[in-house]
């Protein structure tokens, strides 16, 4: 996620941003084979995109002193498919652009660690059909986004077993993949550390990232994410980017983004018994594509694997839990 540490300030910008305008003319963001990574809304002018996010989850036990596994591990699927629009409704090239997103659609599919389909409805199903606004910077940095956090406190509420009055108890959702996917959406861009300078085939940037991952904690992980413009080529009479990225975990954490939920909690199910999780390494690539003529996200593939440790919450002899995580992430742009 970008939280405004590594950009341009918004007058600077926006001066820029004119300049770059003079030189360009008024056809879009490309001229004069320039590689001009910026986004660029027009008020009124829905984009559609479906994203999803899915993972499998694999549960292994090893011996802390022999490292030998113990049993047959234990897996788990998720997955949740979204149909978003956007609508810019009020665009200012020197200030906040403010959007309006709608969620046209939402469905979630998951399997438990026994094999059995999810009984309930995930609490990101009850979001279908609602809205949220949020204000954008001329760099596609998300600056103002109060009312999806408040619309995501409400959701992570319909998360809890409402039964038990003695315990908080939590069942499995996907809100913080609906979080992770939303700022991926604009971050290769937003992260550019000078965009009016263009971007050369080669060049590369950085950015710390939230991952998207199934159990709330405190410290969520991170990601360094490394961008790199792998290539520009034309299609359809309009000019595109090809942006590489890679995935390392970062000893930072992101602070500034939206928590869907307060107070102290157990998870439901075998995450429940689980505590003390230590991130050991992740791995992963991805590649998106951006309209460098309507200055737009076209589709962003991400896959990764993650690994870490945990401890029991009582403990269980010698045993130590190794949690691996196979993620997929996919953003398409949907014709109008």
């Amino acid at each position: 996620m970008v939280f405004g540490t590594q950009h341009l300030t918004r007058p600077l910008y926006a001066v820029m941003v004119c300049m770059a305008a003079v030189l360009m003319g008024c056809h879009g963001p490309v001229q004069r084979g320039e590689n001009l990574l910026i986004v660029n809304f027009e008020e009124g002018k829905v984009l559609r995109y479906q994203m999803t996010s899915s993972r499998e989850v694999t549960i292994e036990l090893t011996g802390s002193t022999t490292g030998n596994k113990q049993g047959q591990p234990q897996k788990m699927t998720e997955s949740i498919e979204l149909t978003m629009a956007y609508k810019p409704v009020k665009v200012d090239p020197f200030g906040l652009t403010r959007i309006e997103c709608t969620f046209e659609a939402v469905k979630v599919n998951r399997s438990s660690f026994s094999g059995r389909g999810s009984s309930g409805s995930d609490a990101m199903e009850s979001l279908q059909g609602k809205t949220f606004s949020l204000e954008l910077s001329p760099s596609g940095q998300i600056e103002d986004f109060k009312e999806l956090e408040q619309l995501l406190l409400d959701t992570g509420k319909a998360a809890f077993d409402t039964a038990r009055n003695d315990l908080r108890v939590k069942n499995p959702d996907m809100i913080y993949d609906f979080v992770a996917l939303q700022w991926y959406l604009w971050d290769s861009i937003a992260s550019v550390p000078d965009p009016l300078a263009g971007v050369n085939p080669g060049a590369t940037w950085t950015n710390t990232q939230l991952i998207a991952w199934p159990v709330p904690i405190p410290n969520p992980p991170c990601r360094v994410t490394t961008f790199r413009l792998d290539s520009v080529f034309d299609e359809n009479e309009q000019k595109k980017a090809l942006i590489a990225s890679t995935y390392t975990l970062s000893d930072k954490t992101v602070e500034d983004f939206p928590k869907p939920y307060t107070g102290t909690f157990q998870m439901r199910g075998l995450f429940g018994f689980l505590r003390d999780y230590k991130f050991q390494s992740l791995e992963g690539e991805g590649k998106q594509v951006f309209n460098l003529t309507s200055g737009a996200v076209e589709s962003d593939t991400q896959k990764y694997l993650l690994k870490t440790t945990a401890s029991f919450l009582m403990p269980l002899g010698d045993s130590v839990p190794h949690v691996a995580i196979e993620q997929t992430l996919r953003i398409q742009k949907l014709e109008p």
